[in-house]
């Protein structure tokens, strides 16, 4: 548990994840209430909010009398703490892979059931979709699995939390990564360079120093 973590946040977010991974399946029981009470040594509220939280996130339903169940995962579209996590597993996956010289088109498997490719697999079990990750074959080992962290990080808090707007960029960062590998729309402007596109809000520092809008000027970076 982080220092910002409270132990509902916790178990939701170990919940959240259990089920992404598919530990917890489609359709299956969650823990009751009284199991997280004993396994994480926390009282009946504590248990209970947990459980709400991955309700209202979308990632389970509730059966009056009978408990809590885990919804498919790859029927919920559009949810951004599954986009969260799976790109977070991209990145981490991609951290421990070695591509050849030769591998132009470099690809990541992302979502499907969680049997497929095991022995479980059978007619109805729903392949992942390869996604090529060119564009981010070139990053070191160590930032990708920092990003995998952060992204990890990043979905137990929407758990916990809920979406707010601050949040926006993030899910959409993720989903590039899911959706073409985390290419740059043609449309999209790059980071600001001398004498290249300035995207909105990258001026800030020109803002407040106008005279360091001309590198070339004398003394155009001021300490």
């Amino acid at each position: 548990m982080t220092d910002t973590e409270t132990p509902a946040e916790r178990i939701a977010g170990d919940l959240a994840l259990a089920i992404h991974q598919g530990s917890i399946r489609a359709d299956e029981q969650l823990p009751t209430q009284a199991h997280l009470m004993k396994a994480y040594g926390v009282a009946t509220a504590t248990a209970s909010s947990a459980l709400a939280k991955l309700q209202t996130a979308g990632l389970t339903r509730s059966e009056r009398g009978r408990g809590t169940y885990a919804v498919a995962t790859h029927r919920i579209w559009n949810n951004p703490i599954l986009d969260v996590m799976a790109a977070a597993a991209v990145c981490r996956s991609l951290a421990a892979t070695t591509f050849g010289k030769h591998d132009t088109n470099p690809t990541i498997p992302v979502g499907g059931d969680p049997d497929w490719l095991t022995e479980h697999e059978h007619e109805n079990t729903r392949p992942g979709r390869m996604v090529d990750v060119s564009a981010l074959v070139g990053i070191d080992r160590h930032v990708l699995r920092w990003m995998s962290e952060a992204f990890l990080s990043a979905a137990r808090r929407l758990v916990a939390s809920g979406q707010t707007d601050a949040d926006t960029h993030l899910i959409e960062a993720a989903r590039a990564i899911l959706r073409d590998g985390g290419r740059r729309p043609e449309n999209q402007p790059g980071i600001a360079h001398w004498g290249g596109p300035t995207p909105e809000d990258e001026d800030v520092v020109l803002r407040i120093w106008p005279e360091r809008a001309n590198p070339s000027a004398t003394n155009a970076w001021p300490f």
